[in-house]
């Protein structure tokens, strides 16, 4: 089964490079600039798993990412620069699954996506 992921993500290079790598660790990659924009994609390429940027043109990724937790029910990646070191605690109530701090390794980022997809999995079957 090949998994499906969206990435919301405001920085271009970023997002460009998010999608290369993901796609490259055998994904199926949607992007999307923003949440507006991400809405009109879950709809239509139903992913397995959303990565999200903490801060977005169009809203704060801690509050997206508790909508997607609570609307939709997806497991969710935040990614953030964390400068205080405690806004792990913050996504974990947000609902994310995981918090990565940038900068990130892209292999470390595709291996825990699969490990959460397998937990994700078992938890649903």
């Amino acid at each position: 089964m090949t998994y499906s992921i969206l990435v919301i993500e405001g920085e271009p290079a970023l997002r460009r490079g998010l999608t290369l790598a993901l796609s490259e660790a055998g994904f199926t990659v949607a992007d999307a600039s923003d949440y507006p924009e991400a809405l009109l994609k879950l709809d239509e390429f139903k992913p397995h798993i959303v990565i999200l940027d903490e801060v977005l043109p169009s809203g704060n990724g801690m509050e997206i990412c508790y909508q997607l937790h609570s609307n939709f029910d997806i497991p969710v990646v935040l990614l953030g620069e964390d400068p205080n070191g405690k806004a792990w605690m913050k996504a974990v109530e947000a609902g994310s699954d995981l918090y990565l701090k940038k900068p990130f390794d892209y292999l470390e980022l595709a291996a825990r996506v699969k490990a959460i997809l397998r937990r994700y999995k078992k938890a649903t079957a």
